[in-house]
């Protein structure tokens, strides 16, 4: 297993999901948990034309529609990832998945799906933050490392959400060598932010009750 500890910008996770997708010959590719679709433009302007016939499974039928609207060429597919996957075995070489195994009960589960949809050969991308190594830089310390914990904690389910797991991200690791899938390699990522770009009011919201819980 490699290890590799990365400072980035701007950048976002779903860019450097795609730079991985890009270097191999991605043919078909389904991305689990698609959301609007972000991991899937960021691949799409990486390989060629007609480089890739890409999926998106969601549960979401308003992310869907968003994603479908934003990319016509992409098949999607409404479906609750919590249960068998409905593609054959071997149907994809490629497959991505980011922030989706904390939403459900059995993350396991999904990842031993995954192994039976890949080619032999296929690879996948799997990605996600770990809520409890966030960060903040401000003037009080103790209330900082207070406030950190308290806001990985908290119970915050949205729509289509079944569980959440501030520690998905150190767990991935092991979920994949258990799945049957081969662990290739692990990128820890740290992303900086100085302005709460995605999703403004909701973060605020939240970074709102954790202080009020903490303080």
């Amino acid at each position: 297993m490699r290890e590799e500890r990365t400072a980035v910008g701007e950048t976002t996770v779903h860019s450097l999901v795609a730079d991985l997708v890009s270097g191999w010959n991605a043919g078909t590719v389904v991305d689990l948990g698609a959301g609007t679709g972000d991991t899937l433009v960021e691949i799409g302007a990486r390989v060629p034309p007609g480089g890739c016939s890409p999926t998106a499974v969601d549960v979401d039928e308003d992310a869907l529609a968003a994603l479908a609207a934003r990319l016509p060429a992409v098949r999607v597919l409404r479906h609750d990832l919590s249960r068998p996957l409905p593609f054959a075995d071997g149907a994809f070489d490629v497959a991505v998945s980011h922030n989706t195994l904390e939403c459900l009960v059995e993350p396991a589960a999904l990842l031993r799906e995954v192994a039976r949809i890949l080619r032999p050969g296929g690879r996948a991308v799997v990605a996600h933050t770990d809520f409890e190594t966030i960060v903040v830089a401000i003037e009080n310390r103790d209330l900082a490392r207070r406030f950190l914990l308290t806001y990985a904690e908290l119970p915050v389910l949205y729509a289509n959400m079944a569980a959440a797991d501030p520690w998905m991200g150190r767990r991935l690791a092991g979920l994949v060598r258990n799945s049957g899938l081969h662990l290739e390699s692990v990128r820890a990522v740290t992303t900086v932010r100085t302005t709460l770009s995605e999703a403004t009011e909701l973060r605020l919201g939240e970074v709102t009750e954790a202080v009020r819980r903490c303080a």
